[in-house]
């Protein structure tokens, strides 16, 4: 009973999110500057200017936090913040509409998000590619959403917030790799077969998007990356593989950035994410 009502509430948070920014004109037109300044990065290698590489004089401060993603972001107001968005490949929001509790459908219910991964466009060369594919390690495609409000505190009962304490984020969608034992659901039957990847090959997955996710943000000037335990909760993907990817790629955009955050929210009674990250990237 209690997985039916956190379900149903988490619904009917998401429902006043989508109806604020759908009546009120300011989010409507929020909205809607998103819409038109979002750009798909396909597949492959980005190439990136040297100068972007370099743009502080320090080396990034890298840390790991048990905080929520957006949380994280809060402590950067007025900085350029952008946040990873663990993204499903295959359905915009994941499964927000039905009340899932992961950290996509988060930033959908707390934020913006939702209606700018919307479109023909991003259907198209995003999702349907993803579906089309039938490989549940998926690719390193990536979207990127500019000036994402957040609109709620990002809480077990987000709440909405004034407007001067509203906050603007760019936001990266990328997917990790699907390695749970069935990988399809309800809204994607089809997704393909699982997968037997080996540590190492797991690893190279990662390396090669954390360089994608990487050059994007830096390509866009991003001050503050906050990024997180990416495909680590329900794609099943192992942390300390994950985490070390990280680390070994961070150093090539050691400059690029002021501050990379791992917000890694974890409950007391399981912290086996957060434990990982910190031991690789303290």
């Amino acid at each position: 009973m209690a997985y039916i009502d956190r379900r149903q509430r988490n619904i009917e948070i998401f429902e006043d999110t989508r109806d604020w920014y759908t009546r009120d004109a300011k989010l409507k037109q929020t909205v809607q500057r998103s819409r038109r300044s979002t750009q798909f990065y396909a597949p492959g290698e980005l190439a990136l200017p040297a100068e972007k590489l370099v743009r502080f004089s320090g080396e990034a401060r890298v840390f790991v936090s048990r905080e929520r993603t957006l949380q994280a972001a809060g402590k950067y107001a007025g900085r350029r913040v952008a946040v990873l968005n663990f993204a499903s490949a295959t359905n915009p929001g994941g499964g927000v509409t039905r009340g899932s509790s992961a950290q996509e459908e988060a930033l959908c219910r707390c934020s913006t998000l939702y209606p700018c991964l919307l479109g023909d466009e991003l259907w198209q060369k995003y999702y349907k590619m993803h579906r089309d594919r039938h490989d549940v390690t998926y690719t390193d495609a990536c979207i990127y959403t500019p000036d994402v409000l957040i609109v709620k505190t990002d809480t077990d009962a987000p709440e909405r917030l004034p407007e001067d304490k509203m906050q603007a984020v760019d936001v990266i969608t990328c997917a990790a790799p699907n390695l749970r034992e069935r990988p399809g659901n309800a809204m994607n039957p089809g997704a393909g077969s699982p997968v037997r990847l080996s540590r190492q090959d797991i690893y190279s997955l990662h390396t090669q998007r954390a360089r994608k996710i990487l050059s994007v943000a830096a390509l866009h000037d991003i001050d503050v990356l906050i990024l997180g335990a990416f495909g680590c909760g329900a794609f099943c993907n192992p942390p300390e593989v994950v985490a070390s990817a990280y680390r070994d790629v961070l150093p090539e955009f050691a400059r690029a950035f002021s501050t990379v955050e791992f917000a890694v929210y974890c409950t007391p009674q399981d912290d086996a994410n957060y434990q990982a990250f910190h031991r690789t990237l303290g």
